[in-house]
């Protein structure tokens, strides 16, 4: 029996280049990879930087070692905005997702209009967050729409702005308002995708709403509760639009978040890399807390 005689190589085969097709995609993913580098990566290489140093808008820099991180455990304004900013952010997550999925359970069921009204209640969450943080600044004035409201059926005009304790209030819920449709979008998608019949089987074996919704409903959509928390808890650290607008982090301090004292130790007090050591440890905070929910989620987050 004869070997069979070897063909040889096609131009096609003679002429394959080594990297084959791969450097397509890399073309495609270049744009973004610059993007990446340029508007991320090296801004955050040169806060870091910054954080060691003395520098000004107009003026130079000068290298001062760890005087910024020293200074900061000792600023008392810069401790006043991380307890604010944590209660904002203890409060505010929670909230956001409590109302976030009741309302996408509310809208699964047969309720006439539910597609447009998740496009209403989406409406705040892409609209400009300055613009309507303006516009509640305004109707949440002392004499502003809503005491003007609550003046007609007898109640005593709130302090909305102009007291502590109501000005973070007013800043939780404003922001809770701004941003949970995005969430209920989420869950609502997870929600969606939970089987028609292991609900039916509840039903027959005798489960009612409270327990298809711990026992299968919470259970089967945590992949989306554990994605929508991982970002409200990042943004919420980052919060700082509603609290420049509607109260310029007053009264006093009650209401300066990290990123509005951050703004303003660089652009008002021209103190950029003191403002850059701000920045680290925030960047530090967010890091660790989302480290600890990406850790956490093997106990609660079900993926099956």
């Amino acid at each position: 029996m004869t070997s069979p005689t070897p063909v040889a190589p096609g131009p096609r085969a003679r002429g394959r280049r080594p990297f084959g097709t791969t450097w397509v995609g890399w073309l495609f993913v270049l744009p973004g990879l610059l993007g990446l580098l340029v508007f991320i990566v090296v801004p955050m290489v040169a806060s870091l930087v910054l954080g060691f140093s003395e520098s000004t808008l107009l003026g130079g820099t000068r290298m001062t070692g760890l005087e910024n991180f020293e200074r900061l455990f000792a600023d008392q304004q810069f401790i006043t905005s991380i307890v604010v900013t944590t209660v904002f952010v203890v409060v505010y997550t929670p909230l956001n997702i409590a109302v976030a999925l009741a309302v996408a359970l509310w809208l699964r069921t047969r309720l006439a209009g539910s597609g447009w009204l998740r496009v209403v209640f989406l409406i705040p969450a892409l609209s400009p967050m300055v613009a309507n943080a303006a516009v509640f600044r305004l109707i949440l004035q002392q004499d502003g729409a809503v005491n003007g409201l609550l003046a007609t059926v007898g109640i005593a005009p709130v302090p909305w702005l102009s007291d502590g304790d109501w000005a973070l209030v007013t800043v939780i819920l404003v922001s809770v308002w701004q941003s949970f449709g995005y969430n209920m979008i989420i869950i609502g998608a997870g929600l969606d995708a939970v089987s028609p019949d292991v609900l039916a089987a509840s039903r027959i074996d005798g489960a009612g709403p409270f327990r298809r919704l711990v026992s299968i409903n919470l259970p089967l959509i945590s992949p989306a509760l554990f994605f929508t928390t991982v970002l409200t808890v990042i943004g919420a650290w980052q919060t700082f639009a509603q609290s420049y607008v509607i109260t310029g982090g007053g009264p006093g301090n009650s209401t300066t978040t990290i990123m509005l004292y951050l703004y303003r130790t660089a652009f008002t007090y021209d103190q950029l890399g003191y403002a850059s050591t701000i920045a680290t440890i925030l960047f530090l905070i967010i890091a660790a807390f989302t480290l600890v929910q990406v850790w956490g989620q093997k106990k609660w987050v079900h993926y099956d």
